[in-house]
């Protein structure tokens, strides 16, 4: 698989975390597996064959050729892939699309509806300037400057920002007590808006973090001991763990192989 990745500009990396492309060619060969639960807000848009998803066990449907993905809180979605895939991907920061069209992100938890319905009109002009763009770094360029113009009309960050931002950074292992204390809001009042901006309550956004983490350090070591991993992720022990991934996975460890390394799970930023 060829992977394309590039970190946004200094003055955008507080509403994009990057910006990612991967194409494969499967010809007449179907891939299809689970997506788990995980943190990540992205924008993608499919240069070539869209993928085909079956929600909550209903039938298979090929998705729009551009879509939001909000974050996931439980294996809800199975994908299948097929012919030519070339996707171009935006990975915002937690509030990144809360803060760039104000949306209410508890709307777009376990969603992935297309663009124009997130993105309103504004969804079409950065849609063509992607799909004009000849290759990777001129699809960068226009990703940059639409949402550099978006943000013209958007105020700073804001401190729910900041603490999600840090929560990945951390990979989850701040306490969100601290997070309120650097926050100046009270407890109430920053659940509520961490939720409004980030979709998820504070805890479960670490809880798919940890997850999420626990899962890019197996597919990067297939072979490596699932005891390591969840030591390293800060799992309390790995009955903790597997518990983890039945809830948010609907597997047991010992489904989650090194091939998960696919288009639709951005790699470590």
């Amino acid at each position: 698989m060829e992977i394309s990745r590039a970190i946004p500009h200094a003055t955008l990396r507080g509403v994009v975390r990057a910006f990612e492309e991967r194409r494969a060619s499967l010809g007449s060969a179907v891939l299809s597996w689970p997506v788990a639960a995980r943190p990540h807000q992205i924008l993608d848009v499919h240069l070539a064959d869209p993928y085909r998803v079956r929600l909550d066990g209903g039938p298979a449907k090929t998705v729009s050729d551009t879509i939001v993905v909000g974050p996931q809180t439980y294996r809800r979605a199975q994908l299948y892939l097929s012919g030519e895939i070339h996707v171009f991907m935006i990975l915002f920061q937690p509030a990144g699309l809360n803060r760039l069209v104000g949306i209410d992100m508890t709307a777009l938890v376990n969603q992935d509806p297309s663009a124009s319905e997130i993105l309103g009109a504004g969804a079409s002009v950065l849609d063509s300037a992607i799909r004009r763009a000849a290759d990777f770094q001129s699809r960068v360029a226009a990703a940059e400057r639409w949402i550099g113009i978006a943000m013209q009309e958007r105020g700073p960050e804001e401190a729910i920002g900041y603490a999600s931002r840090l929560l990945i950074a951390t990979r989850g292992r701040v306490r969100i007590d601290d997070l309120v204390e650097r926050s100046d809001l009270g407890a109430r009042q920053f659940q509520r808006r961490f939720a409004t901006q980030v979709g998820l309550t504070p805890k479960l956004y670490a809880r798919t973090i940890r997850f999420d983490r626990a899962l890019v350090a197996r597919r990067k070591a297939p072979q490596r001991p699932w005891t390591d991993i969840v030591h390293e992720v800060g799992y309390f022990d790995q009955a903790h763990f597997v518990r983890e991934c039945h809830a948010l996975a609907g597997l047991p460890p010992s489904a989650f192989v090194g091939d998960w390394d696919n288009i639709f799970f951005p790699a470590e930023v």
